[in-house]
């Protein structure tokens, strides 16, 4: 998978958990999809010092926070309903929660199933999951059959299985 792919993967996951921290901090629903925004973008900047062994969402949230207190600083009338102390102690307790919420077995067999798929295949099986679009769509959009379509994410999701029963039973092992 690459580093674009991996970044779109994580903020996707984490969007409406980053959009609800930013909500509950920004009052105005334009500036707060004006922080969404700035936020998505510095974090796709900055990807490449994000660090794997933490929490995408808490780093997220971070770095939403650190936004929402340089906005204030620089806009006195930035609806804002919290000093910046409680700002930093809500993104410091969504980190800890974060943190001690392990994955289950079977959300660490998908992660690591879906790094094993060729890239035309993830995209595939993300486009029509994760974007929500139909067989349909997709066929137009690739110039096939919808039946063609159908095949294909039958072939990955009955991959994906066996990779995922294997992950399990190397996992439990003794």
């Amino acid at each position: 998978m690459t580093a674009h792919q991996s970044f779109l993967q994580s903020l996707h996951a984490c969007q409406n958990d980053l959009r609800a921290f930013i909500g509950s901090l920004v009052t105005d629903p334009t500036r707060r999809e004006d922080v969404f925004q700035e936020t998505a973008l510095t974090l796709w900047q900055k990807y490449d010092t994000y660090d794997p062994c933490h929490p995408f969402g808490a780093w997220a949230r971070g770095v939403a926070a650190k936004k929402i207190l340089q906005l204030k600083r620089n806009d006195r009338r930035f609806p804002m309903p919290f000093e910046p102390d409680v700002v930093n102690a809500l993104a410091d307790t969504f980190e800890t929660t974060e943190r001690e919420r392990e994955p289950t077995l079977e959300e660490r067999a998908l992660r690591h199933c879906l790094k094993k798929l060729p890239a035309t295949q993830f995209n595939l099986i993300a486009a029509h999951y994760e974007g929500r679009q139909s067989g349909r769509a997709m066929a137009r959009k690739r110039g096939q059959s919808v039946d063609a379509i159908y095949q294909q994410l039958s072939r990955i999701r009955k991959r994906l299985g066996r990779c995922i029963e294997a992950y399990r039973r190397h996992m439990t092992s003794p």
